[in-house]
């Protein structure tokens, strides 16, 4: 059994520029619209980084690219995998995102299979969980996420009509 299945539900950019990145995407690939969320801070009760509590804050803005969400991301402070991926390679493809059928499931077979968990969030008061761990051979990190019924909700509202979000494929 693999950690996740279907089609990949978001491809993620660091950027260091929110709005420029929103223009590239719109102008060359059709991203009409966008949701920027400012100021997500992830705080240490909730959220690890490398092992340690963590503490950072990033600008978020979100689209559709026909059917694939399109996630750009730009730390504002704190260290975390976006920080250190700007500073090793500047900008660019940050992680593929799945959201697994069984969240629990998938993290426990990552752990059993020894593959160590780089950075996770809990954020209750959306309804959503997030695990990162390092994508290998691809090059890039992968991002399993738990969405709650009201964020799964928000995104099929922000899916281009003719399209629908992976979970509506099974």
């Amino acid at each position: 059994m693999g950690i996740a299945s279907g089609p990949v539900f978001q491809v993620a950019w660091v950027v260091t520029d929110l709005e420029a990145a929103e223009k590239e995407f719109g102008a060359r690939y059709g991203v009409e619209n966008w949701v920027r969320i400012p100021g997500i801070h992830f705080a240490p009760e909730t959220c690890r980084f490398r092992g340690a509590p963590a503490d950072f804050t990033i600008d978020s803005s979100m689209g559709y690219a026909g059917g694939q969400q399109v996630e750009l991301i730009t730390p504002v402070t704190g260290e975390s995998l976006y920080t250190e991926a700007l500073a090793q390679g500047g900008p660019g493809l940050h992680h593929i995102a799945w959201v697994p059928d069984d969240f629990d499931a998938a993290v426990a077979e990552l752990r059993a299979s020894g593959v160590e968990i780089l950075q996770h969030g809990v954020f209750a008061e959306v309804g959503m969980e997030s695990v990162y761990y390092s994508g290998g051979p691809l090059g890039s990190f992968v991002e399993l996420l738990r969405l709650s019924p009201q964020v799964r909700g928000m995104f099929d509202g922000m899916v281009p009509e003719g399209y629908r979000n992976p979970w509506h494929a099974r």
